[in-house]
């Protein structure tokens, strides 16, 4: 599968500020995210260039003309999200065998936290793996450096809590399947649209992907096929 071309925006200057109950009031709004890393330098923020030329094909997309619809079981959702599958009553694990028949998979997001530029446009602060693990922790990793949180499910919306994300208050979101329409130009003007779905936590974007390792995308190697 192709990775997408990292968009790596500006690192910005430490936020620290006290966790408080009360959650965001409109989940559609976008958080202010702050990344703190003294380490990280243009040299290791290494661009993964994708399989098509950005100079021969120039794409915009439409979020003014986008669809969405909300996930509406915490089942649905935790399919979708969570690393791993459980009961939610019992707490039992629930294996998954999506790529082998007898090798459980697990499921990595690979994940877009986007901002508002102007009114309808979108941009990309920042992009990686994430994973929604059983422990109730999550984790985004950004420029190879991981930054981590609380998540809660709150009958069907997220509940993010963080130091960096959304000056520190709870990030309360529905989880979503959304449709963006994608305008393409080539070298000779010719015009197409073609759709992109993707999953929305608030202002998390994201790929669902399937794997047999946690927290990391890795193909079915199949090893326990024969035993």
């Amino acid at each position: 599968m192709t990775i997408f071309k990292k968009i790596l925006g500006a690192v910005l200057a430490c936020l620290i500020g006290p966790t408080v109950a009360a959650a965001q009031s409109q989940p559609s709004e976008m958080p202010l995210a702050s990344f703190c890393d003294p380490l990280m330098s243009s040299g290791d923020r290494d661009v993964e260039k994708s399989d098509r030329d950005e100079d021969v094909l120039s794409e915009r997309r439409r979020y003014d003309l986008e669809q969405s619809e909300p996930l509406t079981t915490p089942e649905n959702i935790m399919d979708v999200m969570f690393e791993e599958k459980w009961n939610l009553e019992t707490g039992e694990p629930i294996a998954r065998y999506e790529l082998c028949s007898a090798e459980p998979s697990y499921v990595v997001l690979w994940t877009r936290l986007m901002r508002e530029v102007d009114a309808g446009e979108l941009d990309t602060d920042a992009e990686g793996y994430m994973a929604i693990q059983k422990d109730g922790a999550f984790k985004l990793v950004f420029a190879k450096r991981p930054y981590t949180g609380s998540w809660e499910l709150d009958g069907t919306e997220m509940v993010l809590s963080a130091d960096w994300l959304n000056k520190g208050q709870p990030y309360r979101t529905p989880v979503e399947i959304v449709e963006t329409p994608v305008e393409t130009t080539d070298p000779e003007g010719k015009q197409n649209t073609y759709t992109e779905t993707m999953y929305q936590l608030g202002a998390f974007r994201f790929f669902r992907l399937p794997t047999t390792v946690k927290g990391a995308e890795r193909d079915c190697s199949c090893a326990n096929a024969n035993k």
